[in-house]
């Protein structure tokens, strides 16, 4: 194709060097006009050339076709060696983790120990921090494989219904960091009269900012006997992530759901408004859970769930409305449609307050505003001679993590009238 389109250019070349020929040769006897002989001549090389540009450019597009073809399936083919590759790493990482559960870092061979390191890098450089480094190794402990994590995840959401409700948002370090709010759902509009000099009013958008940090939690030590440990058709990964899931599980989720905001997360019942008009000290109606739903905002309500811990919900599935029927639903699982209460989904919480006076017992709203921040990947620490006299082997878990609701607005709580 090159050679072609050198071909074409260079006929295209001599082309124009005839036509500058007889226009030199007119401007040289005295700038005359073109004899009709030049004229056909000169309109017949414009033809010629108007051809070669053509021509030219079919071949150019052909070429730019080849290689867009070319380049996208290089693209494509080094996407596929790239996940190859980390496939392969990941399945490395997760196989010298095992055997640093197993037999700890010192009994590793240079490959697994190699694995192990080149994850913690990976993981540090895409945080673009160090932050990690401090708590990573062979004395502070493993960032855990990728599917652990996600296993470990799973497990934390079966122990509160807080990371059900919430948005997940990981980050790479626990650095502070500020996330702007606005809240402009009271504020509207209005029409200026013709001919009046009023002036436009000049409220400023509701600003604010929620502050993000990360506390550390600790599984506390998790024993196992040394004959699980070294019984390698034991899955000693799965034994782990359902302790830490357990023990993680039950502390966070009463943090996002209660916590007091100080050296802890703030939870969600202690930031969100709350609606007790006419709300009873140790009674719940229908017409409360309907009031609540519509005290939120119309604008929160897309994406609004109900959330109640089990005591209550089996209060609230005896209730009915003026017409005699029940306000909870059954779901068709078969078309993924789930349980409702006034035809919204709920999510069950255990960590939340019975029908008490004074409690706070059922949320309604948007609870993706809820914010609940996880740093990098959890982190286990292998204790060989604590429990040695025991023929035990302990690990220990470490998570960070913190949690904001951005808008008070968002949802909101029925309280029950004090007694």
């Amino acid at each position: 194709m090159p050679d072609k389109l050198k071909t074409l250019q260079e006929r295209k070349g001599r082309i124009v060097a005839e036509q500058r020929a007889l226009i030199d040769k007119a401007e040289t006897e005295n700038t005359r006009s073109f004899t009709a002989e030049e004229r056909t001549a000169f309109d017949l090389h414009d033809a010629d050339i108007q051809d070669l540009d053509r021509q030219i450019r079919f071949l150019q597009r052909e070429e730019a076709d080849k290689r867009a073809v070319a380049e996208a399936t290089e693209k494509v083919e080094a996407e596929k060696r790239n996940q190859a590759s980390e496939s392969q790493a990941e399945t490395a990482h997760a196989q010298a983790f095992d055997a640093f559960l197993r037999y700890g870092f010192a009994d590793l061979d240079e490959a697994e120990k190699r694995a192990l390191g080149e994850f913690q890098k990976a993981v540090e450089s895409g945080a673009n921090s160090r932050a990690q480094s401090a708590a990573s190794g062979a004395a502070g402990g493993y960032l855990v494989p990728r599917e652990f994590s996600r296993e470990l995840e799973v497990a934390l959401k079966a122990y509160g219904g807080m990371l059900e409700l919430g948005r997940i948002w990981g980050t790479g370090t626990g650095a502070t960091v500020d996330w702007p709010t606005v809240d402009d759902t009271g504020v509207k509009g209005r029409i200026l009269t013709a001919g009046s000099d009023a002036t436009p009013g000049s409220t400023d958008l509701g600003f604010g900012n929620k502050t993000f940090g990360a506390y550390t939690y600790t599984s506390d030590v998790i024993k196992v006997d040394n004959a699980l440990v070294q019984d390698s058709d034991f899955d000693l990964g799965a034994l782990i992530t359902e302790a830490m899931g357990i023990r993680f599980g039950r502390i966070q989720n009463e943090h996002y759901t209660k916590g007091t905001g100080v050296n802890q997360p703030e939870g969600v019942v202690t930031s969100a408004g709350v609606f007790n008009t006419g709300v009873a000290a140790t009674v719940i109606t229908a017409d409360n859970l309907l009031d609540l739903l519509h005290s939120v905002n119309r604008a929160y309500r897309r994406n609004a769930k109900y959330t109640l811990n089990d005591l209550t919900l089996a209060a609230v599935r005896k209730l009915k409305d003026s017409q005699g029927r029940y306000i909870w639903q059954m779901g068709d699982i078969t078309k993924g449609s789930p349980d409702t209460i006034w035809g919204y989904q709920y999510i069950v919480n255990d960590d939340l307050a019975d029908i008490a006076a004074s409690a706070k017992t059922v949320g309604f709203g948007d609870f993706s505003r809820y914010i609940i921040r996880n740093v990098a990947q959890p982190l286990i620490t292998r204790l060989t001679e604590r429990f040695a006299e025991y023929n035990q082997t302990a690990y220990v878990g470490f998570m960070r993590t913190d949690a904001r609701l951005l808008n008070a607005g968002a949802v909101k709580f029925l309280q029950h009238a004090a007694a």
